[in-house]
């Protein structure tokens, strides 16, 4: 079989061309989950991490659930504010889960009790917000994500990391 030097430029180029196509997939493949990863880490260090969210999830137990807007108001001005800077580190997760840029299931493991702690708790405060001041976006983000844990929950009961470990070890 004879190729001619035509055939050949047709055949390397095409070669080239393919391995240009799947090398960018390879990469852009490689962006997307380093993405998710930066994400992920964004969560953590929003949630978990800031020594104030560790003092608010002390101050969380103080709350009954389904609170009443006059519990939370009744409380002095820092703690109303440790209240209201962890609804916004809720409301810039809701954000990244709602735009992808991190998964439900990486925000449910992470923090999902703990969101969906707070939101039974300052449910009620925030709409009476909403409605006195007119400002119906007030932690939208944060009811929105609460009830995507809680439905995700619904499909997926949630398991414990460290009994989720044992079962591995078991099998």
């Amino acid at each position: 079989m004879h190729i001619d030097f035509g055939s050949a430029l047709n055949l390397v180029s095409t070669v080239t061309l393919i391995g240009a196509l799947v090398f960018t997939g390879l990469q852009v493949r490689a962006a997307n989950r380093a993405r998710r990863e930066q994400a992920a880490v964004t969560v953590t260090e929003t949630a978990a991490l800031s020594e104030n969210s560790a003092r608010f999830l002390e101050l969380l137990s103080e709350i009954p659930e389904g609170a009443s807007a006059t519990v939370i108001e009744n409380f002095d001005a820092e703690t109303r504010r440790q209240i209201f800077l962890f609804g916004l580190r809720v409301e810039v997760i809701g954000y990244m889960v709602f735009h992808g840029l991190v998964d439900v299931h990486t925000v449910n493991d992470l923090a999902g009790g703990a969101i969906l702690s707070f939101w039974s708790r300052a449910k009620n405060w925030s709409v009476e917000r909403r409605e006195r001041t007119g400002h119906d976006e007030f932690l939208e983000w944060c009811e929105w994500l609460a009830t995507q844990i809680a439905q995700y929950r619904k499909t997926r009961p949630y398991v414990p990391a460290y009994a989720r470990a044992r079962a591995k070890l078991a099998t």
